[in-house]
């Protein structure tokens, strides 16, 4: 990607993603990843915590991202809810369970949360073992616990019907993510989607010391998708922020062999 990358400041501090990458080459785990985790585990284990002090923001949050899912998966959301099928998601990057709870366990049959933050990922058990009774449908419940990052995170062949990635792919680096996408592939089933909701910025890329991130484009992610061979089947841009704030951007994405299914 033939693009300039900016520090939290606004200054120019890397020509280009290789030169941010060959910086950290080779010792991701210590100058990448280790400070999103140690960072995450200082922030209090809550809604409010895992969204920046934002956390008045979930329910706007959350009705955008239940429009567009059942924009993008209709057909097989409506398959489920006639019990013609069993509907399986990954919630990637699950924090304290605010999306499986919030939106995912009212349309999914099972939920298998990964997060790499142990801190968060505690709170995520405790609240969804007590909570929900009455509120999803009958049956839903949350599956497996995977408590790793992404780049360590390998999806079971044909488990799942859906891998929905929120905010948790600007902690990846380029080769991380593509490897990801590309594991992700065995992971769906034929009519499986990935979707993605991240944080855009206007063009390059921003990066984030503090909590170890990286803010792409919306043309940034969409060469990575080309890249992996994904087809990106819609797009929309989440409502109702405050201006200030980076735009949120949403995608459905399969992978190109599983096109026309």
């Amino acid at each position: 990607m033939d693009c300039s990358g900016q520090d939290a400041h606004g200054k120019v501090a890397y020509a280009s993603p290789e030169e941010l990458w060959n910086s950290v080459s080779g010792q991701e785990d210590q100058s990448w990843y280790t400070p999103a985790v140690e960072y995450w585990d200082q922030q209090p284990a809550s809604y409010d915590g895992v969204l920046a002090g934002l956390g008045h923001l979930s329910g706007d949050d959350i009705a955008d991202s239940k429009k567009f899912l059942q924009k993008v998966y209709k057909r097989q959301l409506t398959e489920a809810e006639a019990g013609k099928r069993k509907l399986i998601v990954a919630d990637c990057g699950a924090g304290v369970g605010r999306v499986t709870e919030q939106l995912l366990l009212h349309h999914f049959a099972i939920v298998d949360l990964i997060e790499p933050s142990k801190h968060l990922m505690g709170t995520a058990e405790q609240n969804l073992s007590t909570s929900g009774r009455g509120v999803y449908p009958e049956g839903h419940k949350s599956g497996q616990y995977f408590n790793m990052g992404l780049q360590a995170w390998t999806p079971e062949a044909g488990r799942y019907d859906v891998i929905w990635m929120q905010w948790a792919l600007l902690y990846l680096t380029d080769d991380d993510l593509l490897q990801l996408l590309e594991r992700c592939k065995s992971g769906l089933k034929e009519d499986g989607l990935v979707i993605i909701k991240e944080n855009v910025c206007e063009q390059g890329f921003v990066v984030d010391q503090e909590d170890s991130s990286l803010t792409r484009s919306d043309a940034y992610f969409l060469d990575l998708l080309k890249r992996a061979e994904y087809v990106v089947t819609g797009s929309a841009v989440q409502r109702n922020f405050p201006k200030g704030l980076f735009k949120v951007k949403m995608y459905a994405a399969k992978p190109r062999s599983h096109v026309g299914t």
